[in-house]
Parts: C-alpha cells; sequence; structure tokens
C-alpha cells in the first residue's frame, strides 16, 4: 500500500509531466506564431499558457511543502 508520501511524489511527477506539455506548447507558439490561426490573438493564447503553467508551479510548491511539513512531524 502506497503511503502519503509515494502518493504525493507520483502525483508530483504528474503535475510536472504536464508542465513539461505545457512549456512545450508555449515554445512552439513563440517560436512560430504563424503555426496558429491568424484570427487567435497570440498575447491571449500565451497568457492562458503561462497561467497554467502558474497553477502548475503552485501545486509543486505546495506538494513540496506537505511533504517537507508531514516529514519534519
Amino acid at each position: 500500500m502506497a503511503n502519503y508520501s509515494d502518493i504525493l511524489n507520483g502525483y508530483k511527477s504528474e503535475l510536472k509531466g504536464k508542465r513539461d506539455s505545457v512549456t512545450v506548447n508555449l515554445s512552439v507558439l513563440l517560436d512560430n506564431p504563424t503555426s496558429i490561426p491568424e484570427h487567435v490573438d497570440i498575447v491571449v493564447e500565451v497568457d492562458k499558457l503561462i497561467e497554467k503553467l502558474a497553477a502548475i508551479q503552485e501545486k509543486i510548491e505546495m506538494v513540496d511543502f506537505v511533504l517537507k511539513f508531514k516529514d519534519s512531524q
């Protein structure tokens, strides 16, 4: 049976994978803005991806905090 540390580390790995995926999408968008249709506002799309990255990073930091907190008890 998995303990809290295994569960949180698994969740953290999942978050890192999502972060990598969003980072690749952002990189493609910034390196090749012609890859999106003309009617799309590139700044809005970049903002959406940055927002996703920020949310994912915040979750990763919170998982680290919880792991450190639990380990200190």
